[in-house]
């Protein structure tokens, strides 16, 4: 892999800033978030590439313009509570972090929801509260939520 930060900004200059990403607080976001720590070793050479990547128990981590997409499209400005559902790996949390927000984050599957705590914590996102839970109730104690950012497929809404 190239050096990661060169990629990184490489990813935001072509991937985002050259499409229709144009939220300048998401684009810095997208800059400062090390998506390549947020797959696995053998998956990090792809991390600034223009797709989803396998992250284990049959999940991904989104392409990167769709991370930007929905957090341009929340509107996300610092200090709301944002429900992120499906935290995967955490990378949309993290962005989500980045732009000021105060992340709620549910994953179904236990051992993702525990990566992402640990990752998230070793990489100092205070807040970002990651539970292991079916994200179809939401997480009520902490509604409500100026933004909710879906990556998980549930059968309906």
């Amino acid at each position: 892999m190239d050096d990661p930060n060169d990629a990184r900004q490489r990813m935001v200059d072509e991937q985002l800033a050259g499409r229709d990403i144009t939220d300048a607080a998401v684009l810095s976001a997208m800059r400062r978030v090390p998506r390549h720590r947020f797959v696995a070793p053998e998956q990090q050479r792809y991390a600034y590439d223009d797709h989803p990547l396998p992250i284990g128990h049959g999940a991904t981590i989104s392409q990167p313009y769709i991370v930007a997409l929905m957090t341009q499209l929340a509107r996300v400005k610092p200090g709301d509570r944002v429900l992120d559902v499906g935290t995967g790996s955490g990378y949309q949390a993290a962005v989500l972090a980045e732009v000021g927000a105060e992340v709620y984050s549910l994953e179904i599957v236990a051992p993702l929801a525990d990566a992402a705590t640990t990752l998230l914590r070793e990489l100092g996102y205070t807040n970002v509260h990651v539970r292991a839970s079916d994200g179809y109730a939401g997480w009520t104690e902490h509604a409500p939520f100026a933004a909710i950012v879906v990556a998980a497929a549930p059968p309906s809404l």
